[in-house]
């Protein structure tokens, strides 16, 4: 059965499902009728429920006591979870360096349905930039990392998620206009950078440019972020550089070859 929730049409067995999942935060084991009290499920639903994580390792059942606990799926799913995070941890030990060369605010981003979601940051605290992002989301359209992997999304994601909404103006340099993002992402391609100018915080710029996987496509951004029009003390084609050599050994290292 399907309902229209929040976020879109959603499968009510599935989430039944994922119910039953999120129940072992708590408990270790779990037989069908306390799963089934714990849920206003009947038994049978519950059953079927259990039965189908159950084919797919997602649970087990325990031999002495037949009752159900957490199966290898899921430890297999948090080891390609933390395989990520290593990814990150790597980002960050690689970039260090250049937040004693330049004043600057580095942030690692992903995104998600046309989001920007910041992951972590590097800051030594001399770049001026006072508030984080960590943990927070933007418009791709209106930020360097947003742009950077915009630039390398199909181009079905983009009129999903960002053509088929209203470009909001954040500052008087947002890009407002399908023709204008067409435009600076053809560059981005055409660079491997992508620049933001004060479009999503007015007196913050920075450099940005992806990090992509061994199918081309861009898992996650980084962006040197500069406060208060600083980024003119330095040679931006320096910056690129050193921004470019970080993020094309990254993409390297996780199977990007082009």
């Amino acid at each position: 059965m399907e309902k229209k929730g929040e976020q879109g049409i959603q499968i009510q067995s599935v989430n039944r499902a994922i119910q039953i999942l999120n129940l072992y935060r708590t408990y270790g084991e779990l037989g069908v009728v306390e799963i089934a009290q714990k849920l206003g499920l009947n038994k049978s639903t519950a059953y079927g429920l259990i039965n189908t994580l159950q084919s797919n390792d997602f649970l087990e059942q325990v031999e002495g006591t037949k009752k159900y606990r957490l199966g290898i799926s899921l430890f297999e799913l948090g080891e390609a979870f933390l395989s990520r995070v290593d990814v990150v941890s790597e980002i960050k030990q690689l970039f260090a360096p250049l937040v004693d060369k330049y004043p600057v605010t580095i942030h690692i981003a992903s995104h998600r349905h046309g989001n920007v979601i910041y992951l972590d940051k590097i800051d030594k605290g001399t770049s001026l930039i006072r508030t984080s992002n960590v943990g927070k989301s933007a418009p791709m359209y209106c930020t360097g990392v947003g742009k950077a992997m915009l630039a390398y999304l199909p181009e079905e994601y983009l009129e999903k998620y960002i053509y088929s909404a209203p470009f909001i103006p954040f500052t008087p340099n947002t890009i407002t206009s399908r023709e204008r993002l067409k435009m600076e992402l053809d560059q981005v391609r055409e660079t491997g950078v992508a620049v933001d100018r004060n479009e999503v915080e007015m007196g913050l710029s920075c450099v940005a440019a992806p990090i992509l996987t061994r199918e081309g496509l861009p898992e996650y951004a980084v962006s040197l972020s500069f406060a208060y029009q600083r980024i003119e003390e330095f040679d931006l084609i320096e910056v690129e550089r050193d921004l470019l050599k970080c993020t094309n050994y990254i993409s390297k290292k996780i199977g990007y070859t082009k």
